[in-house]
């Protein structure tokens, strides 16, 4: 086999940040899991079905959502674990000696399912203070077709980033969308109107902040994006008349705007049964920028290879400008690369760990055949996943 090394060297030492240590408990196909780590990357290969992705999800749930599968909290419990309370499953990783953080889904006594968090070995009532420690950033093969999707999966995705930098971004969705759902309510019940207009200042409120928020991260993307590298040079933007709005005038202005559309469109909303106007409205897009292409006008390859070069620009753009850790998840998406752009990949990964991250990166990569790994060879930790069984090798 023919070796391809890397022009850089991975930092293994346990002495840098990165999870060392995972641990499952009753976790889809897992009935108990310790896989001990060292910095990274980790590799795990393995045939379909033995586990792999279920270890990237686990990790996936210590950031706001439901994790890179979006299931439902319920599913996750091993098939056949059902007792009449106590805990489904739980998942916990290791940062340090002291650095402990957990999640599980417990059921009660009165039969209803309850989420549970800890950090340092102590309860705590949500996942938020998880984001104080790590971030988490993941590409799986359903996000391959996401320039073809529905712009809500567009949408979703951005604010997943958001959530990275950002962890108040879920609060204002959630506010903005509970909003959202109260005035419609409202107007087809053709309620008070003081408290349609309260509903409206909130959404107005809520909506600039969501918009700005996504504005500023189009503006690091397209900043980092322009940096010389062998991925194609892209630009990013938010399509929308909120977003048009943010782009053209103060918060404030916008904000009076809003205001005054949902005022003017509350028969029309009415009568449709939806809001017209809004951030919950917006498109993201990006364009490749030598061929003058959206990408759903590209190829599906040059789809993949423009998604996997936003990620590698948000990820440079997050450690050289956070200090937390960052988890980059990448399940499945080296088999759908050719050899350029796998080589391209490592070597973009290589040095952002090496010369920018200095340790604050964690990848993990999954994948059926070793041999699309053979250039990480001796830089990065492998494990052979089987049938829930994970093996160094």
């Amino acid at each position: 086999m023919t070796k391809h090394p890397l022009p850089y060297d991975y930092a293994l030492s346990s002495a840098n940040q990165g999870i060392r240590h995972v641990s499952l408990h009753q976790f889809r196909n897992y009935q108990g899991l310790n896989l001990q780590v060292g910095q990274g990357p980790i590799v795990l290969t393995g045939p379909n079905g033995a586990g792999k992705t279920n270890i990237l999800e686990a990790i996936s749930l210590f950031c706001p959502g439901r994790g890179l599968r979006g299931a439902k909290l319920g599913e996750i419990t091993q098939q056949g674990h059902s007792p009449q309370a106590g805990l489904l499953w739980a998942a916990s990783l290791q940062l340090d000696d002291e650095t402990q953080l957990a999640t599980g889904l417990e059921k009660t006594p009165q039969g209803t399912e309850k989420r549970l968090y800890k950090l340092h070995y102590q309860p705590i009532r949500s996942q938020a203070p998880f984001a104080e420690w790590l971030n988490i950033v993941w590409l799986t093969p359903e996000t391959d077709r996401i320039f073809l999707e529905s712009p809500s999966i567009r949408r979703k995705f951005i604010d997943r980033l958001i959530y990275a930098q950002d962890p108040l971004h879920a609060e204002r969705l959630n506010r903005y969308d509970q909003a959202l759902r109260e005035r419609l309510m409202v107007l087809r019940n053709q309620g008070d109107a003081s408290w349609l207009s309260a509903l409206e200042d909130q959404l107005a409120s809520h909506g600039v902040a969501i918009a700005v928020a996504r504005q500023q991260l189009m503006n690091k993307l397209n900043e980092a994006g322009h940096r010389p590298n062998l991925f194609p040079a892209f630009i990013t933007r938010m399509v929308g008349d909120v977003d048009d709005g943010v782009l053209a005038k103060s918060a404030t202005e916008v904000e009076a705007l809003a205001k005054q559309i949902l005022y003017q469109n509350r028969r029309l909303d009415q009568e449709s049964g939806t809001t017209k106007y809004g951030p919950h409205r917006s498109d993201w897009q990006v364009i490749h920028q030598e061929k003058n292409i959206t990408a759903d006008q590209a190829s599906t390859g040059e789809q993949k290879i423009l998604l996997i070069a936003v990620i590698m620009a948000f990820i440079h753009h997050k450690i050289c400008f956070d200090p937390r850790l960052t988890i980059l998840l990448l399940d499945d998406i080296i088999a759908h690369l050719d050899f350029h752009h796998r080589m391209v990949l490592f070597e973009q990964l290589a040095v952002l760990q090496s010369e920018i991250s200095k340790g604050r990166l964690q990848t993990w990569l999954t994948g059926t055949d070793p041999l699309l790994f053979e250039a990480l060879m001796g830089k990065a930790q492998f494990f052979m996943v089987e049938q829930a069984t994970v093996n160094p090798g």
